[in-house]
């Protein structure tokens, strides 16, 4: 038996594999076409983007395991049954039940691994991908004069600058017009004929040194008064529009980036502020005040927010358990989806596997929606789609067992090839 167990499980092996790479690779793709455009614009180097990915990697796998063990086990049982090597297999004695026993197991400890992920590698990685977005989003993009030669730069805070001529390797322009932005008022106006330019980094500055120029301007206190002044040298420093990457550290974490230890000690503290508010409000209730009401909803609307608060943080927690759970679930939906793959077809198998997949997400977001309106428990939200999708798994490996037919493949084969017809 120990022979037929390994046999079994590594038939899984490589369907597994192939699985979580592809639908880990699709994610991947997902988020460059999200962030791709946003890494350009900003001038993000080839670190900071790596850096960037390997971050949200964490969510992709958490994601990735159990929806490839659902492809391993329809791929593995598919190949078996359509070889007639389940058929043999039963022959000699040995039932469907013990066939998904060892896959039941490797599953239960792939999501015993995954609520450990989950709870210490995956909220870090959520909190430095934040922190790491945030920063990439302060950050100003990388500005280049060369191209900007004969049109308005409009990236720098407070200015429009019009250059005629660049000469990047030794630092000049030629042909400056600057407006300088100033409150409500007229802009003020800066010709000059040459220039140089320079920055700095670490003090995420541009200086702009301009030579033989004038400037223009409305006096603020008299509208009515114009101002020439010719200067023989004029430098103008530019804050923020440094290069520069600045990652700063974040104390504040989101739901996402919290262990379950810390969302059910954030839940006590909000249960205890609750207790507070109700002790409150019945102490109110005994008073004779005219301002009761307005104080009485008061604390009855801060009760409501701090129950949406509670909501959400255990619709995370048990969101850290349930999910890594799916990888048991989708053994039992895999597995007679597989078996039965042989009379029904591979692409039909494959098809109801993705359906059940597509069911089980379905009511899990819809759940999670339900819960943060306070309209369902959040234990009920997140586990219920396992309990269902489980149950018909179940119902499908009996039924596998017993060998009834009750899909009925030849009807739903005869009924495409007449809508064909």
């Amino acid at each position: 038996m120990r022979i037929l167990y390994g046999y079994i499980l590594k038939e899984h092996i490589g369907p597994f594999l192939f699985g979580f790479f592809v639908i880990t690779f699709i994610f991947i793709i997902d988020l460059i076409l999200q962030v791709m455009d946003l890494l350009l614009r900003k001038g993000i180097g080839i670190i900071t983007t790596l850096e960037l990915f390997s971050y949200n990697l964490a969510w992709m796998i958490a994601l990735s395991v159990p929806m490839a063990i659902l492809v391993a086990c329809l791929m593995a049982f598919g190949r078996l049954s359509a070889d007639n090597e389940i058929a043999a297999i039963k022959a000699s004695g040995v039932s469907l039940y013990r066939l998904i026993l060892p896959v039941l197991l490797v599953s239960t400890l792939i999501a015993i691994l995954l609520v450990i992920f989950n709870n210490r590698i995956l909220p870090e990685s959520n909190h430095r991908a934040r922190i790491l977005m945030s920063a990439i989003y302060r950050k100003k993009p990388t500005l280049s004069l060369k191209d900007k030669e004969g049109v308005f730069i409009n990236e720098l805070p407070g200015y429009s600058i019009l250059i005629d001529k660049v000469d990047e390797y030794h630092s000049k322009i030629y042909g400056i017009t600057i407006y300088k932005r100033e409150g409500k008022g007229y802009p003020v106006a800066i010709r000059a004929k040459r220039g140089e330019v320079s920055f700095s980094n670490q003090e995420d500055r541009l200086t702009l040194i301009l030579y033989d120029g004038e400037v223009h301007q409305i006096d603020r206190e008299r509208p009515d008064t114009y101002i020439r002044t010719k200067f023989q040298k004029h430098v103008i420093n530019i804050f923020g529009v440094g290069e520069r990457l600045y990652v700063a550290d974040s104390k504040y974490r989101g739901d996402r980036e919290m262990s379950s230890k810390m969302m059910l000690e954030q839940v006590a503290q909000y249960r205890r502020q609750i207790k507070i508010h109700e002790e409150k409000t019945k102490k109110l209730r005994d008073l004779q005040d005219r301002r009761k009401a307005q104080r009485i909803q008061a604390h009855l609307n801060e009760i409501e927010i701090l129950k949406r608060k509670i909501s959400k943080y255990l619709v995370e927690v048990h969101k850290k358990y349930s999910i890594p759970v799916a990888c048991i679930v989708f053994v039992l939906v895999g597995a007679p989806l597989g078996i039965m793959g042989r009379r029904g077809g591979i692409v039909v198998g494959f098809g109801m596997s993705i359906g059940f997949f597509i069911l089980y997400w379905a009511f899990l977001i819809g759940g999670e929606e339900l819960a943060d309106r306070l309209i369902i428990p959040p234990a009920l939200a997140m586990w219920a789609p396992n309990v269902i999708i489980g149950a018909g798994g179940i119902y499908l490996i009996v039924h596998t067992v017993r060998e009834l037919t009750f899909i009925h493949w030849e009807r739903i084969k005869g009924f495409f090839h007449r809508r064909e017809a």
